[in-house]
């Protein structure tokens, strides 16, 4: 080893990742399929720089890149500790259980890694007992799926559901037998204190070189009180991987919320417990039967005032909210009846103390709301005789003193939006900060180190601004783009339709694009990608696509969002290889198809933030106050971010070859194009309906003419 000038100390660090990652280094020699990138390798250096300095570098890297290699390779290297944070548990997995053992191989170097997960990820002996139990599950194979779960904790090292495929990860089973933040015993309290699964798995991170985590997860115990110390080893490097998602998750991160859904489930899990344990504490059938009835009169509230199924609006945007402020009243009433009741009865049973528990964290976010049902004076109630609904609109409108000037926001300092969500089984309640910016640049600062944020998709048209000012990143913080060694110019082709202008009639948009390509669907083979904009755009093209498919034969299976849990959808269309899927925005990116299977990735529009989304609203006329222009700020960037993820779903590897369709043609109408354009994998390019199906159907000869149109 010591001949090895990978390991040589009196090296700079970044000649030694340079030399580790070239075509003479450990990697080239070790693994037949590897060879020397010179993106890789630029991007390397300069995280070497970084973990040397220990500072910050943002690292925009195409796809093919392999950015695990070029930020862990120093790392490792400089023998740091490091934790890396990602979007999801798909990649999650993939780094701990595929790229950690590649380089501890190829490297020769031993390191200690952990995976640690959210504690919903892990089974809970307690509650797996407690389950066993049960007389009744939810479904008929639940008895069958049970028996899977316990020989599988009775064997497991993790105890990590990931790890148990027989049982799909949208199984009702698995609330029953994971805890959560209230149900949990403790250590203390849990006869299965030495056994517990999520305690091995914190206590094997605390001591691990690498730690592999999510940013909710990285989130949540970087804002514990016992901060990186707890939960979480100190590091000498953070890394923010798939760091596109961040600002947002982030944003999810710090909001508030509750949904009457919530209120239903718990008061249901109160009604049973209570019967069984603390009978004599309350009537417990009367109290849920209240709480439904206070919950009906609310949704009857929220349809007067204008709140339909799938609306998204803030409070300040509907002029009838008033409405539903004698019926919230009344909820808050009801909530606060049953918590008297839970407080004599919660000593009787841990179950009980663990659902009063999450009932006090919904009745809080609850009356957090109670500051804004206010009611204006002559305010137009619609007629009623209903004399408990009287008597609470005239609590509502009796005039009161004003709040005191409490910040009710999440971020304190910081102006958020109340909106509501209305779906089929209930509302959401959601307080949302706009801007998480201060509040991660001062936890940044407290964690300390060096940080790298890294992802194929950071900039707009080559500029971070927009990436930076979400996190509060200074403007001097360096940022790099380094591009995919792909040959997207020779695998790919992107093909721009003259179609019209997409307008507000979404349905009309949908069945032009659906009409443009159906012949590239048919000259591909199926193998293609609709990724819509909307729900309402995923609905409808589903169905005029089902319309033409029965018309033609049904070639092509169709997958579409919501008929399968995602990565069982994926799976299904991969497994079919000549499938159709449409889906909207949750399948723009990470998502990995190589191969034939995909070979066609259709956008309907380019993905602007509805002006009704009420975060987006909001945001922007907060910008405006404060004399930005949102779009070209806010909007256009978050857009062409989202644009080249759902690009990126097209070509994955070296052998990788299709055509990417984008159904909107104001990137050549409007001045905001060019950035959209040069934002674009470096495909060739054509507007021509022949040339683009001589691509599927004449593929030696569908470059010739090459600009001619």
């Amino acid at each position: 080893m010591a001949s090895n000038p990978i390991f040589d100390i009196n090296r700079p660090l970044r000649e030694r990742t340079r030399i580790a990652l070239s075509a003479e280094g450990p990697f080239a020699k070790g693994r037949r399929e590897f060879h020397e990138r010179p993106s890789q390798i630029a991007y390397a250096e300069e995280a070497a720089d970084a973990i040397e300095k220990e500072g910050t570098l943002i690292a925009e890297a195409g796809t093919g890149t392999g950015k695990t290699f070029a930020y862990l390779t120093p790392a490792l290297l400089a023998g740091k500790r490091v934790i890396i944070s990602t979007a999801g548990k798909p990649l999650q997995d993939q780094l701990f259980r595929k790229d950690l053992p590649i380089l501890r191989k190829t490297l020769g170097i031993t390191f200690d890694a952990a995976l640690l997960k959210g504690r919903a990820n892990y089974i809970c002996h307690h509650h797996l007992e407690r389950t066993k139990g049960e007389e009744y599950l939810p479904e008929r194979d639940s008895f069958e799926k049970l028996r899977k779960i316990e020989r599988f904790a009775k064997i497991s090292q993790t105890g990590d559901r990931a790890e148990l495929p027989d049982v799909p990860d949208n199984d009702p089973l698995w609330p029953m037998v994971t805890s959560t933040v209230e149900s949990c015993l403790g250590i203390k309290d849990c006869p299965f204190a030495d056994e517990c699964f999520l305690r091995r798995a914190r206590d094997r991170a605390k001591c691990a070189q690498i730690v592999v985590v999510n940013h909710h997860l990285y989130l949540s115990a970087m804002t514990m009180e016992e901060g990186a110390e707890g939960m979480l080893p100190s590091v000498d490097l953070t890394v923010m991987d798939e760091a596109h998602q961040l600002p947002s998750i982030a944003t999810d991160f710090f909001a508030t919320s509750f949904s009457t859904r919530e209120i239903e489930l718990a008061m249901e899990r109160i009604q049973d417990r209570g019967i069984a344990e603390a009978a004599d504490c309350a009537d417990w059938r009367k109290l849920r039967t209240r709480m439904n009835s206070a919950i009906s009169a609310l949704r009857v509230s929220l349809e007067s005032a204008g709140l339909e199924t799938r609306d998204k609006k803030s409070i300040a945007s509907m002029p009838l909210f008033p409405r539903i402020v004698p019926a919230f009243l009344g909820l808050l009433k009801e909530m606060g009846v049953v918590s008297k009741a839970l407080g004599n009865a919660k000593e009787r049973d841990e179950e009980l103390a663990a659902a009063a528990k999450t009932w006090d964290r919904i009745l809080l976010e609850a009356e957090s709301w109670r500051p804004f049902m206010t009611v204006p004076e002559d305010f137009p109630f619609p007629p009623t005789e209903d004399e408990e609904v009287l008597k609470l609109r005239e609590e509502a409108m009796t005039p009161k003193e004003a709040p005191a000037s409490v910040d009710l926001s999440p971020v304190p300092g910081v102006p958020s939006v109340r909106w509501l969500e209305s779906y089929a089984t209930g509302t959401r309640f959601t307080n949302t900060p706009l801007s998480v910016a201060g509040a991660f640049s001062e936890m940044k600062n407290r964690v300390g180190g060096a940080w790298i944020f890294t992802s194929a998709t950071l900039s707009s048209g080559g500029d971070f601004k927009h990436f930076r000012g979400q996190l509060g990143l200074p403007e001097e913080t360096p940022a790099f783009s380094w591009p995919s060694p792909f040959n997207y110019w020779e695998q790919g082709c992107f093909y721009l339709p003259e179609l019209p202008a997409p307008a507000n009639n979404t349905r009309e948009h949908t069945e032009r694009v659906v009409e443009c390509v159906w012949p590239l669907i048919e000259a591909a083979g199926g193998r293609t990608f609709l990724l819509c904009t909307s729900l309402a755009a995923v609905d409808y093209a589903a169905e005029l696509l089902c319309a033409r498919l029965d018309a033609n034969g049904n070639r092509y299976p169709l997958f579409v969002q919501g008929d399968k849990p995602k990565g069982a959808l994926i799976e299904a269309f991969r497994e079919a290889g000549n499938g159709i899927l449409v889906g909207s925005m949750s399948f723009w990116e990470g998502v990995d198809v190589q191969g034939e299977s995909l070979s066609l990735v259709v956008i309907d529009k380019l993905p602007f933030a509805s002006p009704d989304d009420p975060i987006s609203a909001a945001k922007s006329e907060w910008l405006r106050q404060k004399g930005v222009h949102p779009f070209a700020a806010m909007t256009l960037p978050s857009a062409v971010i989202a644009l080249k993820q759902g690009a990126g779903r097209l070509i994955r590897s070296e052998t990788d070859r299709g055509m990417f369709v984008l159904c909107d043609v104001r990137v050549t109408q409007k001045g905001y194009g060019r950035i959209v354009l040069a934002s674009l994998p470096d495909f060739f390019r054509t507007r021509r309906k022949e040339k683009a199906l001589s691509f599927f159907l004449q593929p030696d000869r569908y470059r010739e003419g090459l600009y001619s149109g």
